[in-house]
């Protein structure tokens, strides 16, 4: 992995990121000439597509591949440049022509990286196993994407059918790609071997993030049975919890025992992030709150970030890390620490915030938009500071084969 590639993901992390400022600014002073939409799409895109999704395939190409990278080289420019593609077009058009292209040209680059890494990386231990099963879900995801043409020219974007389509994308992408990938990289890290613990994560991981999807579908569908769909992936899914932290205590304890205080934290907040978020999915089964989660946008963003920033970013952050020489490490612990705390505020304020809504408990916080807007600036301000640190650090030659010998 080359230094370029790391600063490249923070880049897009940091525009992703500011451009998320920009939208907390205007509900504090609202301006006229720009569409908020179309704002909220780019920060999405960039924020999935050209950080989350460029960082795992840095770490995939260089800890899973064997051999020349040249493809991959090239394959990551190319997504590059589709990224930067949707940076220019999604603010002023939204989905049009020109955004619509670099988005399909993104999704052909994650078939191609998925055909060459699926022909690389056997199943032949925990972590190549959970990172095939990530391209798996990637690749099932991008049906949903596809369904939208047909669906707008046939029955338009008020239909339900279209919104299920960008559900069932997201699902997949967060729950299924993301997810799995990054698990597979900590699993790799901790060289977890083969054994009933892990094969029970693994069944587990698969069976409820499929039958989990039934919750966002509710929203679309009128059918009981998916109540009950959604009720037993969260069960599933608690076990899994269970079983993952029995699996991973002991061989995550000793490699953090002669590791740095951030990279114990990181790991710790990234953990403890997806004990919440597991928690948080147990409420779906109650059908008022299900109900209501719905309807308040705030707790779908809070529940989003929770999983982008607190549990997805946060081990991105700590495999970085791990792969790279500090020049300034305190440019890089100070960028984490801020950007943990603005997410620990923007979390408090959208999660209370949408609690004092659904009990009807009153106007909602003093100042809210405002101390969004504030957490969210710190959470750029970490963000820059990691990017600094990124562009004067080296990478660690040979650090990331080191601990792939294995695959």
């Amino acid at each position: 992995m080359e230094k370029k590639f790391m600063g490249l993901c923070f880049s897009n992390f940091l525009i992703a990121a500011t451009l998320g400022l920009f939208l907390r600014f205007l509900y504090i002073y609202p301006t006229t000439g720009f569409n908020f939409k179309f704002l909220t799409h780019a920060h999405s895109h960039i924020a999935m597509l050209g950080w989350v999704y460029l960082s795992i395939q840095c770490f995939v190409v260089g800890w899973y591949i064997k051999g020349s990278l040249k493809k991959y080289k090239r394959l990551f420019w190319v997504t590059q440049l589709a990224v930067v593609g949707m940076l220019l077009s999604f603010p002023f058009q939204g989905y049009a022509a020109i955004s619509i292209s670099f988005s399909t040209l993104h999704i052909f680059c994650s078939y191609f990286l998925a055909y060459y890494c699926l022909k690389e990386i056997k199943p032949i231990n925990p972590a190549n196993k959970f990172m095939r099963w990530a391209f798996i879900f990637m690749i099932l995801s991008t049906i949903g994407v596809w369904c939208l043409g047909p669906t707008v020219s046939q029955l338009g974007k008020s239909s339900p059918f279209y919104q299920l389509a960008i559900q069932y994308f997201l699902h997949f992408q967060f729950n299924g790609w993301f997810l799995f990938a990054v698990l597979s990289i900590l699993l790799k890290i901790l060289k977890v071997p083969n054994g009933t613990l892990t094969g029970k994560v693994y069944i587990l991981g698969i069976v409820s993030t499929i039958l989990t999807f039934a919750f966002p579908a509710s929203w679309y569908l009128d059918f009981d049975i998916l109540y009950w769909v959604n009720a037993l992936g969260v069960v599933l899914q608690l076990i899994m919890l269970y079983y993952l932290v029995k699996l991973l205590k002991q061989p995550l304890s000793t490699y953090l025992r002669n590791k740095s205080t951030l990279t114990k934290n990181l790991y710790q907040f990234a953990i403890f992030s997806f004990m919440i978020k597991v928690v948080t999915q147990v409420f779906s089964m109650v059908p008022f709150i299900a109900e209501q989660a719905h309807l308040y946008r705030n707790l779908v963003i809070g529940f989003i970030h929770l999983f982008m920033l607190g549990i997805i970013s946060s081990l991105l952050f700590a495999y970085f890390y791990r792969s790279l020489k500090i020049s300034a490490p305190y440019c890089f612990n100070w960028g984490s620490y801020l950007f943990l705390l603005g997410i620990v505020i923007t979390e408090l304020l959208l999660f209370t915030q949408g609690l004092i809504y659904i009990l009807r408990l009153g106007a909602g916080l003093p100042q809210y938009y405002l101390w969004l807007f504030i957490g969210s600036a710190i959470l750029v301000l970490g963000i820059l500071l990691m990017l600094i640190s990124v562009l004067q650090s080296s990478v660690l030659k040979g650090s990331l084969d080191k601990a792939s010998q294995t695959t």
